[in-house]
């Protein structure tokens, strides 16, 4: 079956799962929502053309919409009893077979059609954003079997890479989507080289771990901030969802996806960048025209606001996610000023990594003093410098965990650094002086701790 795209919102779908189609031109369009193909005619100058119009191959009769719909006739007409498929002249709509499928899904899960039926007809329940829920992804002719004969990967570390991406594992006579074979080709690629599994499935969990995440989000924030302004005009949630839907979402289209695709180019430019010239450097070396920069002591720092709980208890919750969003600019703009990467946010925290220490210093001296005009709690940062572990998209080790309890010592405004750094970096743009002698949580001896001054 032919795999189309919808023009609108970039969903790949099959040709007969299509919810509407228009033509234009000559040119047949199809949709996975009346909702997109409306956006389609309605606005040529970003979606369509002039003279785009209906196509008559978008009615379709009863036993076409039972058949595509896998039920049975009697199913039908009963769904139509219930005016929950409306026919117009004997004929139905595309998007009916969708519809069909969703409420089958539904009484799977224990929602009888005569319930459904009746919030329909009070106007809880509308219909529009259930068409694109009803689509089949697009299969290619392979199960995950045969799949595995012809590419020699086993078919159960296909199953755990599945699972492990955070996905439902594949059955092994299930056929393969045609959007998951480009994904599947690359892995005798990787195995052909002598990667181990072990290595790939600590690949793709980070990417499923990522992608689980953002995806999350989306679903979160479309509810939360997109939906609530049609809430507040007095829509049911049904109605508000829907209408955010096609002012909104669709119309938006995958401005997301693309987001993401293009976010990442940019950042792997910038590591691929350093991962070359890290060659660069090696080739220099081994050639005995260049030394190479000694490594292995670089600096972790962790930044903190004080008094965030107090005033997330204060203020509420939108106050402490304004402060937490704020926080999370200005600490990516200095890393970036410094040379340095923010590891992860931390609530009401962040974990920086820096290769120079010096760097580590001056960008935790001007977090300090850029909290306020910010209209950031005052901030207090634990740095600490030796060999640390990368794994994962994280750092590890005595020096990360160092930094972290030094962190916890400094007070408000005050810049607290390790032994380990004052003995690996000569202060440039800052002075060290003694504070004393700390008992660290989980450090066996006392640690001597420096605070950090503007020079």
């Amino acid at each position: 079956m032919a795999t189309v795209i919808d023009p609108v919102c970039g969903m790949r779908i099959e040709a007969d799962d299509a919810a509407a189609i228009a033509e234009q031109e000559g040119q047949t369009c199809y949709f996975c929502s009346e909702a997109c193909r409306d956006i389609f005619v309605s606005a040529p100058p970003a979606h369509g053309a002039p003279g785009l119009a209906y196509a008559d191959a978008d009615h379709l009769t009863e036993h076409e919409v039972a058949e595509r719909a896998g039920i049975g006739i009697e199913r039908l007409r009963e769904l139509v009893e219930l005016k929950l498929l409306v026919p117009e002249d004997g004929a139905f709509r595309r998007r009916d077979v969708m519809r069909a499928r969703v409420f089958v899904e539904l009484e799977a899960k224990g929602l009888d059609s005569p319930t459904l039926a009746s919030a329909h007809t009070s106007g809880h329940l509308t219909l529009g954003y259930l068409e694109s829920a009803g689509r089949r992804h697009p299969r290619t002719d392979r199960t995950f079997a045969q799949f595995s004969e012809n590419t020699g990967v086993p078919i159960d570390t296909l199953q755990n890479i599945y699972v492990t991406l955070g996905l439902p594992r594949p059955r092994e006579d299930e056929y393969v989507r045609e959007d998951d074979e480009p994904i599947l080709r690359a892995l005798p690629v990787l195995f052909g080289a002598g990667v181990a599994e072990g290595d790939v499935l600590r690949a793709v969990r980070i990417l499923g771990d990522s992608a689980r995440r953002v995806a999350q989000f989306q679903a979160h924030y479309f509810h939360n901030t997109i939906e609530e302004p049609f809430r507040r005009r007095g829509l049911r949630d049904n109605e508000a969802f829907e209408a955010a839907l096609n002012e909104v979402g669709l119309r938006m289209g995958n401005s997301t996806e693309e987001m993401l695709s293009w976010l990442y180019r940019r950042h792997a430019e910038i590591f691929s960048t350093e991962h070359q010239f890290e060659h660069v450097e090696t080739a220099l070396e081994e050639a005995g025209v260049r030394q190479r920069s000694p490594r292995g002591i670089e600096a972790a720092a962790f930044a903190d606001l004080s008094g965030y709980t107090r005033l997330t208890e204060e203020a509420g919750d939108d106050e402490a996610a304004r402060v937490a969003l704020s926080l999370a600019q200005l600490v990516n703009e200095v890393a970036a000023e410094h040379h340095g990467d923010v590891v992860k946010m931390l609530g009401d925290g962040v974990h920086f990594h820096f290769r120079d220490p010096g760097d580590a210093v001056r960008a935790s001296l001007e977090i300090v003093d850029t909290v306020g005009p910010r209209g950031l709690p005052p901030a207090h940062v634990g740095v600490n410098a030796g060999p640390m572990i990368y794994d994962e998209g994280d750092y590890f080790g005595r020096t990360v965990n160092i930094a972290a309890r030094i962190a916890a010592q400094a007070s408000a405004n005050r810049v607290f650094v390790g032994e380990d750094l004052v003995r690996s970096v000569e202060p440039e743009g800052f002075q060290v002086r003694e504070v004393g002698q700390f008992d660290l949580k989980g450090i066996a001896l006392p640690v001597t701790l420096y605070e950090a001054v503007r020079d």
